[in-house]
């Protein structure tokens, strides 16, 4: 696999014992001040909203960046910057009015310039932004990718507590697709090249923001440092927050001594954890999945018999069962469960069927596939592994796996250099049409989630029938028929939805969680330590 950085036993042994002496110690106390630390599951690269969505990033970003819509707990879009939003007949315009006095945490005053400028840079694809190829909806967002127009007529701010979206035709997702997009300071780089902007240094320590919390600093692999945002209409509770890239059995140690506040934690852990005596427990509902992208640019992975053999001879009720019991749900769409519902094919385990299905699809059973994962802090990702490998090597399905270090997928997944790369995050039960960007053929990733180039123009007109239609019951009706679509199809090996397990340190009050990987915190200026 061209690109590949290998982790040697040998370092990560090193990591772990680095990780459980570096950083500062969470300041005890209770009520006004005092600080909270915090596990992050992964080491976090770099806090732009410009950056394909990588769960510790986009945890870290939460604290300090904040969007003009968000998922709350129940997973639902409520409005974060807007007040409201106002949504037309045909749902082709979106008019969000902004919430009005907010500062940036520099004191600079917020207004819809700010709004106005992150989506033109975010909708334009010569500012490499990720998110580029969500906005095709957009009016005038062709022209601006085809370099005739230099801004989408579409996004315009009217007035300065005011901005609006207007799409060429019916678009109901936009709201949880675009409208969860961090908003970026125009102060600071309204006049940078666009062409040169995901490259500025301010995404390396994004001072300015209007999140509860500011940026202090990052100490590469041992923690993020944040600091209460004076300007933030409600200041927080807490005076600092410590973001921790530990694994999983560091978190477990700190958490024990008290040197860290607050992780998501296995279930397979919870009778050590309590214990400690000392920790209290939350389940958080989980929108996204974990899966196994397969690169289909490879000619060995594009029959759909090869990938629905692969996903047969994976026992993933087994993996749920041991790794993740009560939380985790094995999955067999990229739809959520809601929408798929119970007539899609459930690919049991059966590898008699899995032979059969790869024979079929032309599979060489002398050929050998590396698995990538990062490995460490999300051990029901390090047991599906070996699990998967193990299983896969019973059906005639050779694999090698592969640790990688975060700073890897950039890479891999632009050549694309991998062969099969597992990973997890999203929220697709906030609406149905944010599965598109992972599916559909015009969101490749960079400019969208698809990061291993399935396309079905099938699927893809399916679900744009149903972000077009007005009645909700008939839009979940087709998005069903687009699920049945994606379920046959296989764009990827669909593991489970992990559900979140949380221990949480009895000394701090008002944590609410979320994901554990990805999509941020919830409200975290209500915590207090």
């Amino acid at each position: 696999m061209n690109g590949l950085r290998w982790i040697s036993a040998a370092v990560l042994a090193t990591g772990l014992v680095a990780s459980a002496c570096a950083g500062p110690q969470p300041t005890q106390g209770a009520g006004e001040g005092g600080s909270v630390s915090i596990v992050l599951y992964q080491k976090p690269k770099l806090f732009s909203p410009l950056e394909p969505a990588h769960g510790p990033d986009q945890q870290v970003m939460s604290l300090i960046y904040q969007s003009l819509m968000t998922s709350n707990p129940d997973l639902e879009l409520v409005p974060q910057l807007a007040e409201k939003v106002d949504v037309n007949d045909d749902a082709t315009e979106f008019t969000f009015h902004l919430r009005k006095g907010l500062k940036w945490s520099d004191g600079k005053p917020f207004s819809s310039a700010d709004v106005l400028f992150t989506h033109q840079t975010l909708a334009n694809p010569k500012s490499t932004s990720a998110a580029s190829g969500n906005y095709q909806s957009v009016v005038g967002a062709k022209e601006v990718a085809d370099g005739t127009e230099d801004s989408v007529a579409g996004l315009t701010a009217p007035d300065e507590n005011t901005f609006v979206i207007r799409t060429a035709s019916p678009n109901y997702g936009v709201l949880a697709q675009v409208g969860v997009y961090m908003i970026m300071p125009e102060h600071i780089l309204g006049d940078k090249p666009l062409d040169q902007l995901a490259k500025d240094p301010f995404f390396s320590d994004p001072t300015v923001g209007l999140g509860p919390f500011q940026f202090v600093r990052y100490e590469v692999d041992q923690y993020v440092e944040l600091k209460k945002n004076p300007n933030f209409p409600k200041p927080a509770s807490v005076d600092k927050v410590f973001l921790k890239p530990v694994t999983a059995d560091v978190a477990t140690a700190q958490l024990g001594t008290g040197e860290m506040d607050i992780a998501p934690v296995a279930p397979s852990d919870r009778e050590t954890l309590e214990s400690f005596g000392t920790l209290n427990f939350q389940k958080s509902k989980e929108g996204g999945f974990v899966r196994v992208g397969m690169n289909l640019t490879q000619k060995r992975f594009q029959d759909a018999r090869v990938r629905q053999g692969l996903l047969t001879g994976i026992d993933r009720e087994s993996i749920v069962d041991s790794a993740l019991p009560e939380v985790g749900v094995a999955r067999n769409s990229s739809f959520d469960p809601s929408i798929s519902g119970d007539g899609i094919e459930d690919y049991a385990y059966d590898p008699g069927r899995a032979r059969q299905l790869l024979t079929e699809g032309g599979w060489d059973f002398g050929q050998t596939v590396k698995l990538a994962w990062i490995p460490g802090s999300n051990p029901d990702r390090d047991a599906a592994a070996v699990a998967i490998q193990s299983q896969l090597k019973e059906i005639g399905v050779n694999v090698e796996l592969a640790q990688v270090d975060a700073g890897w997928s950039t890479e891999a997944l632009a050549g694309p250099a991998f062969d099969m790369f597992m990973f997890g995050g999203g929220n697709y039960a906030l609406d149905s049409w944010n599965v598109y960007t992972i599916v559909s053929c015009g969101t490749f990733f960079p400019n969208g989630g698809n990061n291993v180039r399935f396309c079905d123009p099938e699927l893809d007109a399916k679900m744009k029938e149903a972000n077009a239609t007005a009645d909700e019951a008939q839009r979940d009706k087709l998005y069903g028929e687009a699920a049945k679509i994606d379920n046959r199809q296989v764009p990827y090996l669909w593991l489970y939805s992990p559900g979140g397990l949380w221990a949480v340190s009895d000394k701090v009050r008002n944590f609410t969680p979320l994901s554990p990987t990805g999509g941020g915190f919830w409200q975290p200026e209500n915590w207090q330590d």
